[in-house]
This record gives C-alpha cells, structure tokens and sequence, in this order.
C-alpha cells in the first residue's frame, strides 16, 4: 500500500536522471519499512526483500548500507533462537512494530510533529499537507494517519525527487526544501527514539539503523540547499 498517491502523470526521465531514480527508489524502500508490516510476517519474512534492495540500491548511491543490513540479520537470528525455544510460535514482524509505534504509551512516535513541535497535528502537520496538495498528491485512502507520518513524508520526498529525475526541475526544488524543513529537522530525533528504546524493545535497533541510513541520504548534493 502506498500512502500517497500521485495525481500526475510522470514524464519520462532524462539522461542525467539516473542517480536521482536510485535516490528514490531507496526513499520508497525506507517509505515501506516505516509502515506497518503485513500482518503474520515474522521479521525473517519482512526483511529478506528489504536486505535485496539495500545490497543493490546503496553502491549505485555509494552508501554504506552495512549497518542497517547487519541490524536485519540480527534481528532475523534473534527472531529464528526465539521460535525454537517458543516452539516456532515467536511474535510476528506486526507485534514487534506495534510495540514499538502503535501501542500507548507510544515507544517511538512516528508522527513527527511531536519532535518538530512536541505537538500532534500542529502547525508543522498542516504545512505538510499544504505541501502535499501544492505538489497534486495525497494520502491513500486506506492510510488512516496524519500528514506528519514518517512513511508519508519519505514517500512524498521520493515522489518528489523522481519528478525531478524526469525534468521537473519544479519538483527537485521541492524536494530541497521539504527534505531541509521537515526531513532533515527530525530524522536525527527519531534515530536517537529508536536507540533508545534498543534497551526494552530489540527490535528498535532496526529501525535505528534504518533512520541513520536515511539520515545518510538525505546527505545527498542533491538535496542540499544552494
């Protein structure tokens, strides 16, 4: 399920749009992580898909991947010691993330108003919708959260960023501003959440790894204000 869907059409991309769709494709990958997974999936399952993407998608970007990689299979291994001794009945993926950002009191928000503002649906959950609209995207119907979810904003700059792959230099000026205001302001904070939580909830330390990788791409030139 993608939270945002596009209401343009996409334009073919140009010649020099190659690293700019290898930068999106990562977004979208780390867009889908942050999202609930599918429900009766064990870790194992979740993240052999995202472990292909990242070994392909982080030397075409030269990033280093290694350590989010290396949280996965961690994660994995935990996950196969705790099914044998539970007789292969060890939580699913869905258990370990609700814990994590569902269940009140919530571990690790993802609704980021509360690291921008320390508020939820405040002012910086509007300027993003405003965005959105301004850009002719919106939320998917099923995705029931607020502007400000983490997942939403990352597919949104991915969407943005593969526009400006396309020649929609309007889109890759967006994308510079929105990742400068909003993205790069908090991903620091949500990083630091989920090592935090490491200490009672294991699971954390994926999504730790996965919040530094993408702290690390939105290092990207690209997304560098000029």
């Amino acid at each position: 399920m993608n939270p945002l869907a596009a209401t343009v059409a996409a334009a073919r991309p140009t010649a020099e749009g190659g690293h700019l769709l290898d930068q999106a494709d990562l977004l979208y990958c780390l867009a889908r992580a942050f999202m609930p997974p599918p429900e009766g999936w064990s870790v194992c399952d979740w993240a052999q898909p995202l472990q292909a993407d990242l070994d392909e998608i982080g030397p075409m970007l030269g990033l280093d991947v290694s350590g989010a990689q290396a949280a996965l299979e961690a994660e994995c291994q935990r996950w196969a010691a705790a099914a044998r001794l539970a007789d292969e009945s060890a939580d699913s993926w869905l258990v370990e993330y609700a814990r994590l950002f569902l269940t009140p009191p919530v571990v690790v928000p993802l609704n980021t108003g509360l690291y921008l503002e320390g508020a939820v649906g405040g002012t910086a959950a509007q300027m993003m919708r405003s965005c959105y609209e301004t850009a002719g995207v919106a939320p998917d119907e099923g995705f029931h959260d607020l502007p400000d979810h983490v997942a939403i904003q990352i597919e949104f700059l991915a969407r943005l960023i593969e526009r400006g792959a396309r020649g929609d230099k309007d889109g890759s000026a967006m994308a510079t501003e929105f990742a400068a205001e909003f993205v790069h302001a908090w991903a620091g904070s949500l990083e630091q959440a989920c090592a935090a939580a490491v200490g009672r909830h294991p699971a954390a330390a994926v999504y730790a790894a996965l919040a530094r990788l993408l702290r690390r791409a939105l290092n990207d030139p690209s997304l560098q204000q000029r």
